[in-house]
């Protein structure tokens, strides 16, 4: 461990050590209980709550559209909550998102907590949660993986991380199976260019790999019959079970480039950006935004056009070329955690 990594560690378990933390999140992926192992290792108790009362796509769907929808079944979900917290003396409440709360429960939680700070972090665009304005001015402290948000709302940018399993993957020396990745969940126009860009690599003599993930059959479905861009979409290209985590890690050491398509509406950088990052891969993506952050290297990371996505063989042949220890470093979970609470 480097001088600066000690001495980073240590500021970090000064801040968190015997803390105690309320952490509230939607379930995605596993990613909240990255955030809650992270609090752990630097030293602080995580009482963990879902934001949703139930995590199937009709619930999901219902809450994005409106809330409001499944009022009664989420404030009594939510009020068994602050029932079940309000004896806990916390020194942080901490959210992730915001979807589901009303303003009134959000009060409660605060008054039975009247001197823990409070913090939220999207790693959503506002335009797609519907709740979120409504709640940000109850934080103390807001952050946003976009930076556009954070200029029209007032938070603090701070950009998503990468896992420490992904920075494992960068030391591997697993023999290369794929020049291309996609993993995903199908949504907006991504079947569309990755397909393209997956002909292109065909046609070059390459291979790839691709997995669509969508949440149901009958939600599917109703997509093709509603969205434009899902009607091409064959079911036997989707899977409507998520690969675990370990399948994903895998697959990324055996990959040299990841193809990342963010959704139209935001401009913020995706896990999976960051994950490319910290496992030392190459980038394909539709992010014009990324090439205002201090990692882009345009031999490590090619932006498509959206309506055009045109991949040049030098990019495919061309090696990886590693970015600065101290900027690597800045976009890990444990300095998103330290970000979060200094």
């Amino acid at each position: 461990m480097s001088v600066y990594k000690g001495v980073f560690n240590d500021c970090l378990l000064m801040n968190l050590k015997g803390k105690r933390i309320l952490f509230i999140c939607v379930k995605l992926f596993g990613i909240e209980q990255q955030i809650k192992k992270e609090l752990e290792l630097a030293g602080a108790t995580v009482d963990y709550y879902d934001e949703r009362p139930a995590n199937n796509f009709m619930v999901k769907a219902l809450i994005r559209i409106n809330r409001n929808l499944l009022g009664k079944f989420i404030n009594r979900y939510h009020q068994s909550i602050i029932e079940q917290t309000k004896s806990v003396k916390y020194d942080y409440i901490f959210f992730i998102k915001g979807e589901a709360f009303s303003e009134k429960n959000l009060k409660n939680l605060f008054e039975a907590h009247p001197e823990a700070p409070t913090i939220i972090y999207h790693w959503d665009s506002i335009a797609n949660n519907n709740n979120a304005k409504r709640l940000l001015n109850y934080f103390d402290y807001k952050f946003s993986f976009d930076r556009r948000d954070c200029e029209a709302f007032g938070m603090q940018f701070l950009p998503l991380f990468y896992y420490r399993e992904y920075k494992e993957i960068a030391q591997r020396t697993d023999e290369m199976q794929y020049d291309m990745l996609f993993v995903g969940t199908a949504h907006s126009d991504r079947y569309r260019l990755v397909s393209a860009i997956k002909q292109q690599i065909s046609a070059m003599g390459r291979s790839s790999f691709t997995f669509f993930f969508f949440q149901g059959k009958i939600m599917f479905y109703k997509y093709k019959l509603t969205h434009p861009e899902m009607k091409a979409v064959p079911m036997s290209d989707v899977s409507f079970t998520p690969l675990s985590k370990q399948e994903i890690l895998d697959l990324y050491a055996k990959s040299r480039i990841v193809v990342d398509i963010q959704h139209p509406k935001q401009t913020g950088l995706t896990l999976r950006t960051l994950e490319t990052l910290g496992s030392n891969r190459k980038l394909i993506t539709t992010n014009t935004d990324i090439a205002t952050y201090d990692f882009y290297n345009p031999c490590n990371i090619l932006i498509v056009d959206r309506d055009n996505p045109i991949i040049p063989i030098n990019f495919l042949d061309s090696p990886y070329q590693p970015v600065p220890p101290h900027i690597y470093d800045k976009y890990s979970i444990t300095t998103w955690v330290k970000e979060i609470f200094k």
